[in-house]
C-alpha cells in the first residue's frame, strides 16, 4: 500500500515539473527571448546589398543670407558646416564634395540646417549687394515699375514667376518718310495751271463717282491705331516688389497694408485713409536677351501686364497675338448689322460707370 503511494506522489513531482518546462518554453517563443543556453545558429539569407555613399557638405546649422563661410565654421564640436554620407544615387545635381571649394564664398539664400548645399547657393566672394547673391547663375537683375493690376493686385512676392504680356498700338506709316499717313501733297506742275498751284492737303485716294466725276477722297480723322497684345518673356523670377533697402535702413510693404495690432493689446488708433503707393519698382531675374526686351518695350511705351505662374509650373507656351481679327474669328463674333432703328440714350463708351483708380482712398476698419 505504501508503495502505491509512493508511486502516485513520484509521477505528480514528475507531471508537475513536465508543465514548468512547457509553460517556460512557451513564454520564451512568444516574448523572442532565447533560453541562455541555446545556441543560435545562423542560416544563410538572402545578403542585402549596401547602398553606395558619397560624402557630400550639409548645412549643420542654418544658415542666413549673405553669411560668408569660413574655414572655422567647418571645426570644432557643433560645426555650421560639414560633411554627411549621402545615397550617391539620390545626390542632388550641384551638391559640393570639398570643403576648400566653399571657404570665403557668401550663402546667396537661407539655407535651413540638414539641406546639402549646392554651388547655386553659393556666391564668389563677400563683395557685392545683397540683390546679386539672389540672382542665379546666367541670369540679370532687371527692374521695372509695376501698378495695382499690372502686379496682379500687389499679390507678387519674392520667388514667385511670371510672364510678362505687352500691349502696344500700331499705325500705317510712309516708309521712307517715316511719318504716319496720309502724306501731304501740293502742286508745282504745271506752274501755269491755277488748279495746280491751288492744290494742296493731305492725299488720298482717286475714286470716280457714280455721275462720273473723278474726286480725290481724303480721311476724315486721323489715322486709327491698332491694338495687338502678345506674351513675351515668360517664366520670370521675381526677386523683390519694392525697393532694396540700404543697410540699416527699414524695409517699406508697396502694398501699403498695416500691419495688425499685438495680441493682447487694443488698437486706439482712428480709422484712417490707407496710403498705397500708386507705383512701385519690381525687380525681376531674367537672361540678358530678355532685359533688353523688357528694356525695349518699357522706352516704346507699350503697355506691360505680368501675370502670375501656378506653384511648379516652369514650362513654356507658344501663344498667338491677339488681335481684333483675332478676337471676332476665335470666339465667333459678327459685326451688328445696320438696323433702321437704335437704343436711346445711345452708347458711345463700354467702360464701367464709375472705375476704382489708384487715388481713391481705402478706410481700413
Amino acid at each position: 500500500m505504501r508503495g502505491t503511494r509512493l508511486f502516485v506522489i513520484l509521477g505528480v513531482v514528475l507531471l508537475l515539473i513536465a508543465l514548468v518546462g512547457i509553460g517556460y518554453y512557451l513564454l520564451t517563443q512568444q516574448s523572442g527571448l532565447q533560453p541562455p543556453t541555446a545556441e543560435v545558429v545562423e542560416g544563410e539569407g538572402t545578403p542585402v546589398p549596401e547602398i553606395p555613399q558619397v560624402q557630400i557638405i550639409v548645412a549643420a546649422q542654418d544658415l542666413a543670407r549673405g553669411m560668408q563661410i569660413t574655414e572655422e565654421m567647418t571645426r570644432g564640436d557643433a560645426p555650421a558646416v560639414q560633411l554627411k554620407p549621402w545615397p550617391e544615387d539620390s545626390m542632388p545635381d550641384g551638391a559640393m564634395t570639398d570643403l576648400e571649394d566653399i571657404y570665403n564664398r557668401t550663402v546667396r539664400t537661407d539655407i535651413p540646417r540638414g539641406m546639402p548645399i549646392l554651388a547655386s547657393m553659393l556666391g564668389e566672394g563677400p563683395s557685392g549687394s545683397v540683390a546679386s547673391l539672389q540672382i542665379p547663375e546666367g541670369k540679370v537683375g532687371y527692374a521695372l515699375p509695376v501698378a495695382r493690376y499690372s502686379s496682379v493686385a500687389w499679390a507678387l512676392q519674392p520667388g514667385d514667376y511670371v510672364d510678362v504680356i505687352v500691349s502696344f498700338l500700331l499705325v500705317d506709316i510712309d516708309e521712307e518718310f517715316q511719318s504716319i499717313e496720309p502724306n501731304q501733297a501740293q502742286c508745282f506742275s504745271p506752274a501755269d495751271d491755277p488748279a495746280c498751284a491751288a492744290m494742296a492737303g493731305a492725299m488720298g485716294r482717286l475714286e470716280v463717282l457714280p455721275n462720273g466725276w473723278l474726286v480725290n477722297l481724303r480721311p476724315s480723322e486721323s489715322q486709327r491705331p491698332r491694338l495687338v497684345s502678345q506674351m513675351t518673356v515668360q517664366n520670370a523670377l521675381v526677386l523683390r516688389v519694392g525697393d532694396w533697402p540700404l543697410p540699416g535702413r527699414e524695409e517699406v510693404d508697396p502694398s501699403g497694408v498695416e500691419p495688425a495690432p499685438e495680441e493682447g493689446r487694443e488698437d486706439t488708433t482712428q480709422p484712417a485713409q490707407s496710403t498705397r503707393l500708386s507705383v512701385a519698382p519690381l525687380t525681376l531675374a531674367v537672361t540678358r536677351e530678355d532685359a533688353m526686351v523688357l528694356d525695349y518695350l518699357q522706352l516704346a511705351n507699350t503697355h506691360i501686364t505680368l501675370v502670375l505662374r501656378g506653384a511648379g509650373d516652369d514650362g513654356r507656351a507658344a501663344t498667338s497675338p491677339v488681335t481684333l481679327q483675332y478676337l471676332m474669328d476665335s470666339y465667333a463674333i459678327e459685326a451688328p448689322a445696320k438696323l433702321p432703328y437704335s437704343i436711346d440714350p445711345r452708347t458711345t463708351s463700354v467702360k464701367d460707370k464709375v472705375s476704382p483708380t489708384y487715388e481713391q482712398p481705402v478706410v481700413e476698419e
